[in-house]
């Protein structure tokens, strides 16, 4: 009998991500305020502009950058002051902090991965920008768990779909494992595969979306259960 296949989502689900993410829209709230605009007004703009931007200009950290440049210039826009280029700097690099930040990985992901790749065929499926994302997984030292490793711009069912036909997988023994209901889960409910939510304990606003069939999601606490539900089978040591 072939082991089970999973396809592992990387940000959020293997290590941190969101949080440094959070922690510069915090100070870009906090910049904003010293220059005399409503730091909550202003976490507001940059959140509308970054979801707008995102399915247009995709993940990369600095279209993150670019974008409280923008939310910035908005700002001044509708108070009706000019932007100032200092300011427009120190948002820009406030953005670029999110860029090589270090590789925290979850809890129990270190443990859990060296005896789940006995039991599963494991894969990584990670979206944004390719450089960006192969230097976190280098970073990270997970890599050699995995069969093949795949970044792409955008996920969704279609891309899950060609994974699993390009590595001869069994649709029903085949998982999506993941933390976003709009790009781990539902895509894979849609791909006709079995989809597993561990839910994230920062998640990103934008990836957060109703499940389309929570019947079918199976929910996970933390990394480490994924043991429990593979269990060891004879051969593993």
């Amino acid at each position: 009998m072939d082991r089970p296949a999973l396809i592992l989502d990387a940000d959020d689900t293997l290590w941190e991500n969101n949080i440094f993410y959070e922690k510069a829209t915090d100070d870009f709230a906090a910049r904003m305020a010293r220059e005399g605009f409503d730091p909550d007004q202003a976490r507001q703009t940059f959140t509308q502009i970054e979801h707008e931007r995102v399915l247009l200009v995709g993940y990369a950290p600095r279209e993150f950058a670019h974008s409280m440049v923008i939310a910035y210039r908005l700002l001044c826009e509708q108070s009706s002051r000019p932007p100032l280029p200092k300011v427009e700097a120190a948002v820009e690099a406030i953005g670029l902090g999110v860029v090589d930040y270090p590789i925290l990985l979850l809890e129990g992901v270190a443990e859990t991965l060296p005896q789940l790749h006995l039991r599963c065929r494991l894969f990584l499926l990670t979206k944004g920008d390719l450089q960006v994302q192969r230097r976190k997984i280098d970073r990270s030292g997970l890599a050699h768990y995995f069969e093949s490793l795949h970044v792409v711009p955008e996920k969704g069912p279609q891309v899950l779909k060609e994974l699993v036909a390009r590595h001869k997988l069994d649709p029903n023994a085949t998982w999506m494992v993941g933390n976003s209901p709009r790009s781990d889960v539902n895509p894979a409910l849609e791909a006709g595969i079995g989809a597993i939510h561990i839910p994230y304990a920062v998640p990103w606003s934008f990836e957060q979306v109703p499940l389309t069939d929570p019947t079918r999601v199976i929910t996970l606490r933390r990394f480490s259960d994924l043991l429990t539900l593979f269990p060891q089978r004879g051969g593993e040591r």
